[in-house]
């Protein structure tokens, strides 16, 4: 595992039906409540924690969200971007997550009438 160590991070998602990735470098930390990955996507703040029974994603800067994802259960998503606020449903219908050799969180989730998966990685780069 790479605590407290920069990582390569790939999120792969799907909306619909369209596929896309992104990639950042970022630093996974353990905390009391799980693991930390913090990371900058165009700009704004990220962080994902991640343990056995969730995820909270949180975003921010220019847009500013914060999702949580428990299998199995309807959650909360808050959104604010430009002038734009709401909360919306989240029904998470699937969450995995594996920690070697490369940690992985798998999610698959209704927002609104979307079908969404999201598939997030973390890879030490000191590796070996």
């Amino acid at each position: 595992m790479c605590y407290n160590n920069e990582c390569n991070i790939a999120i792969e998602s799907c909306i619909d039906g369209v596929a896309s990735t992104v990639f950042a470098k970022g630093k996974m930390k353990k905390t009391p409540y799980g693991v930390r990955y913090d990371y900058v996507l165009d700009g704004d703040a990220c962080s994902l924690t991640v343990n056995e029974n969730e995820a909270v994603q949180s975003r921010r800067g220019e847009q500013n969200i914060r999702m949580i994802f428990r299998k199995g259960l309807t959650t909360e998503c808050n959104l604010a971007s430009g002038g734009f606020s709401g909360i919306f449903t989240v029904f998470t219908e699937e969450l995995k997550f594996t920690q070697a050799p490369v940690a992985v969180l798998f999610i698959s989730y209704t927002l609104g009438d979307q079908k969404m998966q999201l598939k997030f990685s973390a890879e030490n780069i000191n590796q070996g």
